[in-house]
């Protein structure tokens, strides 16, 4: 039996365990986020003249940008020079659902142009999500950077990874980059296929959570990957069949903010079912990054990791960089990629960065810490977080407005359990429609417009007093409401 996992501690502690793993000792001294923090810039900085140059001639998006900010690519020669560059919004990426962000193909070079995998990002107001392509570049480089995140977050080459995330019509990072996450430090897999099914497909493709909580338990599975709350909802249900959930030891609960008093209830039931110690990691993720930045220890800051993806917090109206720990509105650049590009793009969340020795691990990278409470990123005012999902509402509002029938409708964003501020999100849509609808039909047709306008399946509630909905006596109708208690 292979000895049981403990969390390292301490900096010494880390090295030790990195050491006495012959993969990682490997490649610990080609590990960027080891290396000092001016060779970490210096990196950075040998990088991004190249990216710009790349950019003034292969993207469609920001060549026509760089005349139209009467700005010199050339002129961009370090990271510091970033602050030239006006921020790029989630508006500018979904007019063409981020077709012009990718780079036009470069043909000397088989492995810049060649299109290794496509993933969605938030969908625009026509409920179309938007592209981002990956090159065989760009994979190779996410491989290496998702072996350092197995380093961060202590997933070792024998470890078996059940996804739990769902496989969804829409390829997102959540399922597609646990796969590859894993695959990187030679990890074993197993799948919880879990999902909404869609019509027209076999009943059976789709898994249900029981069948992932029967293989967890008989495929001794070790680390759980997927979204927080499903992945709680799911070790709550196996606590109460008496399982055997000795192996695990490693939980990546991602997609929401997981706060303590949620990481303390999912630890004590694993405990329950017969596991020691484990290590619950919160990494904080987005489509823009197609990766997780990961913690090394619960709650002490996202490691970036990579030094070729350069976070900033800035302020959103001056587009200028915060101080260190000054929460600002998170902005990335790629200083090395080849698919779709990205300069200063606001995400969506707002974050605080430090640049400082880590004192748990000792890594010298760039960190995200808490800005509220447990959270890496607060959302913003136009911008949900949803399950994991981050929506825009509006694509959701246009869906049921241009439906026949609706009179009025609100969404209500809540908890399954409203005593339990850590069970899963619940979408509602309350709607209010014309008196001869067929309201199955008419419940059918809302949910699949939402579900393809946001990935996200509602619940339907339909009401007879429109009142309950919107008051005329109001000035404006509130169409979403977030319910969810704030920590």
């Amino acid at each position: 039996m292979s000895k049981p996992f403990r969390v390292p501690r301490n900096p010494d502690e880390i090295m030790e365990w990195i050491n006495s793993i012959p993969m990682y000792k490997e490649d610990q001294p080609y590990d960027p986020s080891f290396k000092s923090m001016q060779e970490i810039e210096d990196i950075q900085n040998s990088k991004l003249p190249k990216q710009m140059e790349r950019l003034e001639k292969f993207s469609p998006f920001y060549r026509e940008k760089f005349k139209e900010w009467g700005l010199d690519p050339k002129s961009i020669k370090t990271t510091d020079d970033l602050e030239k560059i006006p921020l790029t919004t989630k508006a500018d990426f979904m007019a063409d659902r981020g077709e012009s962000f990718k780079l036009e193909q470069d043909f000397n070079n088989i492995m810049e142009y060649i299109l290794y995998d496509i993933t969605y990002t938030t969908g625009t107001t026509t409920g179309m999500p938007s592209r981002f392509y990956n090159t065989t570049y760009d994979m190779f480089l996410l491989t290496w950077g998702f072996r350092i995140g197995c380093k961060i977050g202590y997933l070792e080459p024998d470890d078996i990874v059940m996804n739990l995330f769902p496989f969804h019509f829409v390829p997102h990072i959540g399922f597609y980059r646990t796969w590859h996450f894993a695959a990187s430090a030679g990890m074993s897999m197993a799948f919880g296929l879990t999902g909404a099914p869609l019509p027209g497909f076999p009943h059976n493709i789709h898994r249900s959570m029981q069948q992932a909580i029967e293989d967890i338990e008989k495929k001794k599975v070790t680390a759980l990957s997927g979204i927080g709350s499903y992945i709680r909802r799911l070790i709550m249900s196996a606590e109460e069949q008496g399982r055997d959930f000795s192996r695990i030891s490693k939980v990546q609960a991602l997609g929401e903010a997981v706060p303590k008093g949620m990481r303390d209830d999912m630890r004590r039931r694993l405990q329950n079912m017969g596991a020691g110690e484990i290590f619950i990691s919160n990494a904080f993720g987005f489509t823009e990054c197609q990766a997780a930045f990961q913690e090394c220890t619960e709650l002490g800051g996202c490691h970036t990791g990579l030094p070729e993806m350069f976070l900033e917090a800035v302020d959103e109206k001056t587009g200028k960089r915060k101080p260190d720990g000054e929460p600002g509105l998170l902005a990335i650049t790629h200083l090395d990629r080849r698919g779709t590009c990205l300069l200063r793009y606001l995400v969506g969340d707002i974050v605080a960065i430090i640049h400082e020795t880590c004192p748990y691990c000792g890594r010298n990278d760039a960190r995200l810490i808490t800005t509220a409470g447990s959270t890496y990123g607060t959302r913003t005012k136009e911008l949900l977080n949803v399950k994991g999902t981050l929506i825009n509402p509006i694509t959701m509002c246009d869906a049921v407005v241009n439906t026949e029938g609706v009179l009025e409708y609100q969404f209500i964003v809540t908890k399954e359990r409203k005593d339990d501020p850590y069970s899963m999100d619940l979408l509602k849509l309350k709607v209010g429609v014309e008196k001869d609808m067929d309201r199955k039909k008419l419940e059918a047709t809302l949910t699949d417009k939402v579900q393809r306008a946001v990935e996200l399946r509602p619940k339907i509630e339909f009401v007879e007093d429109l009142s309950e909905i919107y008051d005329p006596a109001n000035l404006k109708a509130t169409r979403i409401i977030d319910e969810r208690p704030t920590e």
